[in-house]
């Protein structure tokens, strides 16, 4: 039963997703199936995640070409924000979509999309991962395409040759791991001294192309540049899982890297850790800087992402217990907070056409509930208490400090100015929208549909409460930080 349990959450989306397609549903039946098949599939992933022990699928080839699936302390944690975000974005794009040409095409993908990502979070070794992960950019790449146009080609191309490239490095030190004696499994521990013996100085240039290679779906600069191009020309309800679920994926690559196949001890102190806190922090300042400077708003978030997601994995590059909890709590923060301001924008473009900032003065009055569910979402972005995000930017500082380093300082004193940059673009929008001045003509309210605001609404909810009662989430996430550091 358990080993059931663990192929059903993959297979059940896509076979139900291919049949929908095979029959030609379409309009409210195609809408309906979609969402019922992603939520039963949200549902058999949560139960794999609350489970106590969800069992173990090998199809062992060889040692180092074995298929695994098992769930292990870092999937319970993906698993669970893949079954809270798909349904409930889910829900929005039947709203969103409702007057699209091919609204079958982008459910299509999008189901399927989600029996992958619960493949790649239950991933046991470095080939069931790759695999997954590619299939995951060739499936996403469709969404980035949606809307057909030349913007929309020339985006999904962007996007699908950076992804290349950064799994190109990953497989790369695929082929290392097999070449010294290593079978990627992320249960057997890290490689040993002696498998590396002699070949210390080209394992840690391989491991810094893994963890680079993770860090292109995470947005990590240099290769930073397809987030802010595909966000623009993806539908909101697209957007809004490309930042809020995939780009997490890079995140949790670079953590089964990290702390399953390099191991903590020995890339910290290293050239390795240096270089990629360096990566991070400018990644950081940078996306903050060009988010504030840019006028579209989905492209201000998408910069925004940019941003955020290197604080996760400059959490992670402390290699610390604090640092370990902070980006996994801004691992679900953030997803729950992009997410939420992803929909909302598309919400205001859907029903306004309005796509630049300064052209949204009054839309507050107008849109109440989607703004009041943005300036949450925003106030969690910036870090302000009680929000979630105050929780784990707090937890990223201590684990900055924890390093020992002469210069820790920086990591906190980064992610100050960053907060003090996300409150100016993102209250910005607050600003136009719900205090434009009296000159401002009034129109009547242009408030989006129940099945918009509603998981909105609940996103918003959970960022206030996770904020206020986060104290089970740390105390799993120490617990397992103990067991990778």
């Amino acid at each position: 039963m358990k080993v059931f349990l663990l192929v059903l959450p993959i297979l059940l989306p896509i076979v139900l997703a291919l049949f929908f397609r095979w029959r030609r549903l379409e309009g409210k039946k195609l809408t309906n199936a979609s969402l019922l098949a992603i939520c039963l599939s949200a549902l058999l992933a949560a139960a794999n995640a609350l489970m106590p022990q969800a069992g173990e699928i090998s199809l062992r080839w060889t040692d180092m070409l074995t298929l695994s699936l098992r769930v292990d302390g870092l999937s319970r944690v993906w698993l669970l924000l893949i079954a809270v975000i798909w349904p409930g974005v889910g829900l929005y794009a039947t709203e969103y979509l409702e007057h699209d040409k091919n609204p079958g095409r982008f459910f299509l993908f999008y189901t399927v999309t989600q029996g992958v990502l619960h493949g790649l979070s239950m991933s046991g070794n470095l080939v069931t991962f790759y695999m997954f992960y590619e299939a995951m950019t060739l499936l996403t790449v469709p969404l980035v395409l949606h809307n057909m146009d030349q913007e929309a080609v020339a985006a999904a191309i962007k996007y699908l040759v950076y992804s290349v490239i950064g799994a190109s490095a990953a497989l790369i030190g695929i082929f290392f791991v097999g070449s010294v004696g290593g079978n990627g499994d992320f249960a057997s521990g890290v490689l040993t001294p002696e498998q590396l013996a002699g070949k210390e100085g080209l394992a840690l240039g391989i491991f810094m192309a893994m963890l680079v290679g993770f860090g292109v779906k995470a947005g990590m600069f240099p290769l930073h540049g397809w987030l802010p191009t595909a966000h623009p020309v993806a539908p909101a309800p697209a957007s809004a899982v490309l930042s809020g679920v995939i780009t997490k994926m890079g995140v949790l690559g670079a953590a089964r890297v990290l702390f399953s196949i390099a191991g903590a001890d020995r890339l910290r102190g290293t050239w390795v850790q240096m270089t990629l806190l360096g990566l991070t922090l400018m990644t950081i300042l940078m996306g903050s800087l060009l988010a504030l400077k840019e006028k579209k708003l989905k492209k201000r978030l998408a910069y925004s992402s940019v941003s955020q997601v290197s604080y996760v994995l400059f959490g992670l590059f402390t290699l610390t217990e604090w640092g370990f909890v902070g980006a996994v709590l801004h691992v679900v923060f953030h997803s729950l907070m992009k997410n939420t301001l992803f929909m909302a924008a598309g919400s205001i473009i859907h029903k306004t056409e309005k796509t630049y900032v300064n052209e949204m003065d009054g839309l507050g009055r107008r849109m109440p509930w989607t703004y009041a569910f943005f300036t949450v979402a925003s106030l969690g972005l910036v870090g302000i208490p009680p929000t979630g995000g105050f929780i784990s930017k707090w937890n990223l500082a201590q684990g900055a400090l924890a390093t020992g380093l002469s210069y820790s300082w920086i990591g906190p004193a980064a992610l100050l100015v960053s907060a003090i940059l996300t409150a100016a673009y993102l209250f910005t929008v607050v600003i136009h929208g719900c205090f434009p001045g009296e000159d401002v003509k009034k129109e009547p309210r242009c408030e989006a549909g129940l099945r918009m605001l509603l998981p909105m609404g609940v996103y918003s909810a959970l960022i206030v409460a996770l904020g206020i009662f986060s104290g089970p989430l740390i105390t799993y996430l120490e617990n397992l930080a103990r067991t990778l550091l």
